[in-house]
C-alpha cells in the first residue's frame, strides 16, 4: 500500500503540472523568485482522463497537501481548471484550525475553499457551525453568508452573516445577531466579538436583557450601540439609550433615558447627557447621574448639572441632588440654589421655598417631609381660620419644615429668626413670586407613556423574524 501511494503521488503531480501548463506560461513574466506553491496528493486509487482538452483526475480517499494546508476526504475530483472538488467526510486542517463539511470546492491557486453541508470550524476554543462557509487559506478568514452559530467558552452568537478571522480570534456578525452570555442576551444588527478579551461591540437596534439570578431584578437595555467587556462586568450604551428595570419583589418599574450610560461591576451606573428617570415615586431630569448599590441592596445616586425632580406634584430644583433608597423610606438631599414649588390644592396657587439645603423624605412613594435651611425664604398660601378663605405669607427665616399627609400639606413649622408678612385674600396679588421662580409641571416625564413606548420598541427589536437558517444550520443530522 505504501508503494501504491508513492506511485499515486507521482502520477498526480504530473496531472497537476499538465493541468496548470497555461498558468505557468502566464507566470513567465513574474520575477524568478516567484515559484508556484507545491501541491501533493496521496490517495488509494487514481483515474486520469482528458475531457474537452482538460486533464482531470478522480481520487479515492485523497489526502491533499499545500504548504501547511491538509485536506482529507472520501472522494476527490480535479476539474482541470484550477478547482478541485472533495466530498464525503471532508476535513481541512491548517495550523490550529479544523474545518469539516460534506463537500468542499477548492481553488488551489488562490487557496480559497467553499465548504457546504454541516460545516463545522473549530480551533480548540471556538466552534462555528453553518450550512455554508467560504475559507480563505492565505488570510485565515472564513465567511459564512447563509447563517452561522458561533460558540466559545463565554458566548454564543447566531447571525445570518459572519466573518471569522482565525489568527486574530475575532468574529464579525451581521443581520439578526443574537449574543448570549451567562448574564446577558443581546439582539443587534451587527456585533464585533473578540474571544480572548471577551469584548463585544454591537450596533443598530440594540435590545439587551441583563439576567441577575441572585435577585429579583430584571434589566432591559435599548440603544444605538453597545460595548460589553465581560471580564470587567461592564456595559456602555450610547445613542438614545433606554434602560428599564423591573423588580418583581416589590412590583416596581424604573425607566431611564440618556445619551450615554455605563453599567459597571459592583452595582455602579453612570448616565450622562439628557438624563431622564421615571420611577413610581419620583421623576427627574439632569445632565448626569451616578448610582452605586451597596451589598445590602440600598442605592445612592448623585445628580449634577441643575437637576429637576418631581415628587408627586412637588417640583425640586437645585445645583446638585443626592438620592438614597433606604428601603421603606427614600431620601432626597438638594444643595445650592434650591427652589421648591408645590401647588396649593385650595387656592390653586403655588407654594414656593428657596434655600441652600433641602431634605425630602418619602415613605412608600408618598411625600412626607420637606425641610429647607440656610437662607430659607417662602411664599405660602394657607386657609384662613376666620372665614375659610386664602391668606398668604411671604417671609424668611433660618429654616422651615413642611409635613404632608395623604399627599396634602398638613403642617408648616418655622425655625428661628422668622420675619415676614401675611396677606389677606384681597391683597394676594401683592405677594410676588420668589426670585428664580420655576414651576414646569408639563416637563415632568410621563412614566406610563414612556414605559408603553419602551415596550412597543422592545418587542420590535427583540422579536426577530423567523430565519430559514435555524432549521438548516446542521442539515438533516441535527
Amino acid at each position: 500500500m505504501k508503494s501504491d501511494r508513492r506511485f499515486g503521488i507521482a502520477l498526480l503531480v504530473l496531472a497537476l503540472l499538465a493541468g496548470s501548463a497555461s498558468a505557468q506560461e502566464t507566470n513567465e513574466a513574474q520575477q524568478e523568485d516567484d515559484e508556484p506553491t507545491e501541491v501533493q496528493v496521496a490517495f488509494d486509487s487514481l483515474r486520469v482522463r482528458v475531457i474537452e482538452g482538460r486533464t482531470v483526475a478522480e481520487w479515492l480517499r485523497p489526502v491533499f497537501r499545500q504548504e501547511d494546508f491538509v485536506l482529507r476526504a472520501r472522494n476527490g475530483f480535479d476539474e482541470g481548471n484550477g478547482f478541485i472538488r472533495f466530498w464525503g467526510d471532508v476535513e481541512i486542517v491548517e495550523k490550529g484550525d479544523t474545518i469539516r463539511a460534506d463537500r468542499v470546492r477548492y481553488q488551489r491557486d488562490e487557496r480559497i475553499g467553499e465548504a457546504e453541508g454541516n460545516v463545522h470550524l473549530f480551533d480548540g476554543d471556538v466552534d462555528l457551525r453553518a450550512p455554508f462557509g467560504r475559507y480563505f487559506s492565505e488570510e485565515e478568514i472564513t465567511i459564512f453568508d447563509r447563517g452561522v452559530v458561533y460558540e466559545d467558552s463565554a458566548s454564543v452568537l447566531t447571525a445570518e452573516w459572519a466573518r471569522y478571522l482565525s489568527e486574530e480570534n475575532r468574529a464579525e456578525f451581521a443581520r439578526n445577531v443574537v449574543l448570549t452570555q451567562q448574564d446577558m442576551v443581546l439582539h443587534a444588527d451587527s456585533v464585533l466579538h473578540l474571544r480572548e478579551s471577551e469584548e463585544s461591540r454591537a450596533w443598530g437596534s440594540i435590545a439587551a436583557e441583563r439576567i441577575q439570578e441572585a435577585d429579583s431584578v430584571r434589566t432591559l437595555i435599548m440603544a444605538d450601540s453597545l460595548y460589553r467587556a465581560a471580564q470587567q462586568d461592564s456595559i456602555r450604551v450610547s445613542g438614545n439609550a433606554r434602560i428599564l428595570q423591573l423588580d418583581s419583589a416589590v412590583s416596581d418599574t424604573l425607566l431611564m433615558l440618556a445619551k450615554f450610560v455605563d453599567v459597571m461591576g459592583g452595582g455602579r451606573l453612570v448616565a450622562t447627557d439628557s438624563v431622564v428617570v421615571a420611577a413610581s415615586g419620583y421623576a427627574l431630569r439632569t445632565d448626569s447621574l451616578e448610582t452605586t448599590e451597596s451589598d445590602e441592596g440600598f442605592t445612592r445616586s448623585r445628580l449634577e448639572g441643575d437637576p429637576i425632580a418631581w415628587v408627586e406634584d412637588t417640583q425640586l430644583v437645585a445645583r446638585r441632588m443626592d438620592l438614597s433608597d433606604g428601603g421603606r423610606v427614600d431620601t432626597i438631599r438638594a444643595f445650592g440654589n434650591v427652589f421648591v414649588a408645590t401647588p396649593d390644592s385650595l387656592s390653586g396657587r403655588v407654594n414656593q421655598l428657596t434655600g441652600q439645603e433641602l431634605l425630602v423624605l418619602m415613605e412608600s412613594d408618598s411625600l412626607r417631609v420637606l425641610d429647607i435651611r440656610d437662607q430659607a425664604r417662602a411664599v405660602l398660601f394657607m386657609e384662613s381660620e376666620d372665614d375659610g378663605g386664602t391668606v398668604g405669607f411671604g417671609g424668611s427665616g433660618d429654616g422651615l419644615r413642611f409635613s404632608f399627609k395623604d399627599g396634602d400639606l398638613d403642617r408648616v413649622a418655622f425655625y428661628t429668626g422668622v420675619e415676614g408678612t401675611y396677606y389677606a385674600e384681597e391683597l394676594l396679588e401683592q405677594l410676588a413670586n420668589l426670585p428664580g421662580y420655576i414651576f414646569s409641571p408639563d416637563d415632568r416625564p410621563r412614566r406610563q407613556k414612556l414605559i408603553a413606548d419602551f415596550w412597543m420598541m422592545w418587542f420590535e427589536r427583540s422579536t426577530q423574524p423567523e430565519r430559514t437558517t435555524t432549521t438548516t444550520l446542521c442539515g438533516d443530522d441535527c
